[in-house]
């Protein structure tokens, strides 16, 4: 389901409000994973679609989704010593 809104390696997704996940940290994947499937972290639409999303979630299937694109290409910039 992850690959249908951030693309296959989490660089494209679907809606430029959605974040790129390719090269993300793992363990932000998988803390950000585990808070919405507990309900910890919304109060938007894009929230409420990741709850829905997580609530199915193991905790094996986060930390595979959170290696999986932690591992991937990265297209995230460092925005440290732009003016």
């Amino acid at each position: 389901a992850c690959v249908d809104c951030h693309g296959p390696a989490g660089n494209a997704p679907i809606d430029p409000t959605y974040p790129k996940l390719g090269g993300q940290y793992h363990d932000y994947i998988a803390h950000s994973l585990q808070m919405y499937r507990d309900g910890d972290r919304g109060g938007t639409t894009t929230s409420d679609l990741m709850g829905s999303q997580a609530k199915k979630l193991t905790d094996q299937q986060i930390a595979d989704a959170a290696s999986y694109f932690g591992s991937q290409p990265t297209q995230l910039r460092d925005l440290h010593g732009l003016e």
